[in-house]
């Protein structure tokens, strides 16, 4: 099909299903890069400022096929329209492509003007916080997975978090641009384009006019439909959004924080709290069961119950008396899902120089080799919870286990190496998954036959059961020794690791509960299966736990449609998807192409290849595609060395026919947005052109924002 400017478009071209990334190094074009790789998608990196890089030419872009024209890749993302660091022959070069094979471009971060069928920027300034409405025809499209609203971060009102830019189309009736996300400017009622396409006759650009980052939520929402307009609704990779919470202890009682001597009674407060001063204890009760059953239902979510079978019967031994929460919790099993917690909660890892068990020293013995709890009392801790569950009718996968404060596994400082007793016991008691502490370890590994299950403490700390409690551990902890804090937040990652103090009576609702839900959907937009956990402590008392579960749902339900549901797998569900994506992400064992309908698979060694393709698509293995955020997705198998085809269909690559509305040409002056020209139509706040600093993280110790675990004794 001739497409004018001697541009021929190829009527079935061989492309692979891949995608190339040019970047220059910005946080925009970081993000995309980080992106690519949570969603599996393959990507190759051209650094501009690399001096020995390729020239990106015809020959950087195909591939010799005598079947037909082939194409290296199936979409392109540059940092801006034309990045001045390529030359006019190399965006030639590209363009040519792109006309060719029907590959669209994304342009990451552009200032909008004649080369996008746009107007001079209307605004430019500060987007934070801005409300942006996703338009009609996105969301019938590649953004269907959407509600109609999505709003732009705004994390810390006293920091400039996104710079962007307002435009409208030079003529709105034109189909040489789409909207796609558009935003009302507030005062003037103006509406602007921040994310469009724009169709020049031969080619498809996909340009944003706001800077972004990584660890924003706005741009890991509004991302993935991105990508799904740049490969066509056809490529490898996986998307989901994962979200279960383990609450261990389940059936203990946890020592509680007071605030008279800040330490948790019976654990660390020794020296600072009379012998004869009884210890306070949190422990769910039938009413507390009662609550979780409903709210459950009403939140169609589970809490999954990590339960130690010890704590029951030490709660039944006196005068042989039932327990009632067992009983609570029997009557309704059916309802909840259960981890086996070991049976006591005995910590399994080295013996501490007093002797018994504990996260201390390992204390030496007899060859000077660290001792450490012996191999049958890990499998009867394991195995004494299974048959407790048996003898008390709780249905339960007897593959997965988290040990008390996952001890056993090693544990810096204390422990540096796992206990060397751990992984037999694993593999005598058949456990396939054991939970390990990802603000520890976050990648998963193998233990003998078993891997690890990492899970993201959430900072409702295990030790509280009230809001006061939670805030003044929290003021403890967060605030510095001028402001009465223990000042551990003085040696964190630079300025502001420190916060001001809570209010105690409404510092729980206005910060801790926006905070750690934030935190938790980070977790979620990031395609990241790895399970949180808290503690049965949360709820009972004023049952905290729920407020900020109720603020992870209700912000994601408000977002996605329902075609985009929260997945929840149970922990040997987790540990699954995490095997995959983590040896996909590491070897990319499998390549795809697509031509003429289908896509032909090879596996060079043995895979498990994720698959992101149309509704309609038809692989021969059976139950291998579910539905998800209208695509077709799931997890191939493939032996090294084999071949599978799949039908799209009907499906057909680059089938729509590109607009011929002439509209102006990309220029390679256009380079990183600087700002509109002030002199003919002045922004509405001159500020200078900035990408958002960092993730700010007031919580010390871990990348999302929370310690370790400081479980119960």
């Amino acid at each position: 099909m001739a497409l004018g400017g001697g541009v021929t478009r190829w009527a079935d071209p061989r492309i692979d299903l891949r995608v190339l990334l040019v970047t220059d190094g910005s946080d925009t074009s970081t993000a995309y890069q980080d992106r690519l790789s949570r969603e599996g998608i393959p990507f190759d990196v051209l650094d501009l400022h690399d001096r020995e890089r390729p020239k990106l030419d015809e020959a950087y872009l195909t591939t010799e096929d005598p079947q037909a024209p082939h194409g290296k890749y199936n979409g392109i993302i540059l940092p801006s329209t034309a990045p001045e660091e390529l030359s006019t022959d190399e965006l030639d070069s590209l363009h040519r492509y792109e006309s060719s094979f029907g590959v669209r471009q994304i342009s990451a971060y552009v200032l909008p003007g004649a080369e996008h069928g746009m107007r001079p920027p209307h605004y430019s300034g500060e987007v934070d916080g801005m409300k942006v409405h996703i338009s009609e025809i996105a969301r019938t499209g590649d953004f269907g997975y959407l509600r109609p609203t999505v709003a732009l971060d705004d994390t810390d009102a006293a920091v400039s978090e996104s710079y962007g830019y307002l435009a409208e189309a030079e003529d709105p009736e034109s189909p040489a641009v789409v909207p796609l996300v558009t935003a009302t400017v507030a005062g003037s009622g103006r509406v602007g384009v921040l994310t469009g396409i724009h169709r020049d006759g031969t080619r498809e650009e996909l340009f944003n006019t706001f800077a972004s980052n990584q660890y924003q939520h706005h741009f890991n929402v509004l991302a993935h439909g991105q990508l799904e307009w740049l490969t066509q609704g056809v490529h490898l990779g996986h998307y989901g959004h994962y979200f279960s919470v383990h609450s261990d202890d389940v059936l203990m009682a946890d020592a509680q924080w007071t605030s008279k001597a800040n330490c948790t009674y019976a654990h660390d407060c020794e020296e600072r709290v009379a012998a004869d001063v009884p210890v306070p204890v949190a422990r769910m009760t039938v009413a507390d069961v009662d609550h979780l059953r409903s709210w459950q239902r009403r939140w169609n979510f589970p809490v999954d119950l990590a339960f130690n079978g010890a704590g029951s019967e030490k709660e039944a031994a006196p005068g042989g008396r039932s327990d009632s929460l067992l009983t609570a919790l029997r009557r309704n099993a059916s309802e909840f899902r259960w981890i086996n917690h070991t049976y006591t909660h005995r910590h399994l890892g080295c013996v501490s120089s007093g002797g018994s068990p504990g996260p201390a020293n390992c204390a030496p013995d007899d060859t000077g080799a660290g001792e450490y709890v012996a191999q049958e009392v890990i499998l009867e801790e394991i195995t004494a919870n299974i048959d407790f569950a048996a003898r008390s009718s709780i249905p339960l996968d007897a593959s997965s286990v988290v040990t008390g404060e996952h001890s056993g596994l090693r544990s810096l400082p204390d422990q540096p190496e796992d206990n060397p007793h751990l992984a037999s016991a694993l593999a005598d008691a058949g456990i396939a998954w054991i939970a390990s502490d990802a603000s520890r370890e976050k990648e998963q590994r193998a233990l003998g036959p078993a891997l690890t299950v990492p899970r993201y403490p959430m900072n409702i700390f295990y030790n509280v059961s009230t809001e006061a409690q939670q805030v003044d551990e929290y003021n403890w902890m967060y605030t510095s020794r001028a402001d009465g804090g223990s000042g551990m937040c003085e040696s964190g990652p630079g300025p502001g690791a420190c916060i001001a103090p809570l209010p105690i009576d409404t510092g729980f609702a206005s910060h801790i509960v926006p905070t750690e839900a934030r935190v938790a959907l980070g977790h979620v937009l990031g395609n990241d299966p790895r399970p949180h956990y808290v503690h049965q402590s949360n709820q009972t008392g004023e049952r905290i736990l729920y407020p900020v579960l109720e603020e992870v749902l209700s912000s994601y339900r408000s977002v996605f449609a329902d075609s985009a549901p929260l997945l929840v797998p149970t922990m040997a569900e987790a540990g699954t998807v995490l095997r995959n994506q983590s040896a996909w992400s590491r070897e990319n064992a499998a390549t795809g192409v697509y031509w003429m309908g289908k896509v032909y698979l090879f596996a060079h060694e043995d895979a498990v290849v994720p698959l992101s393709l149309p509704v309609g698509a038809a692989v021969s293995t059976a139950g291998v595609l579910g539905t998800y955020a209208h695509k077709a997705t799931g997890w191939l198998p493939m032996d090294g060395g084999s071949a599978t085809t799949i039908t799209l269909g009907g499906h057909r690559y680059a089938e729509t026919e590109p607009s011929v509305t002439e509209t102006p040409h990309g220029s390679t002056e256009a380079g990183v947005p600087g700002e509109p020209d002030t002199t003919a139509k002045p922004p509405v706040q001159a500020i200078a052109i900035r990408e958002p600093p960092g993730p700010r993280g007031e919580l010390q110790g871990t990348e999302d924002g929370s310690g370790g675990d400081p479980d119960s004794e």
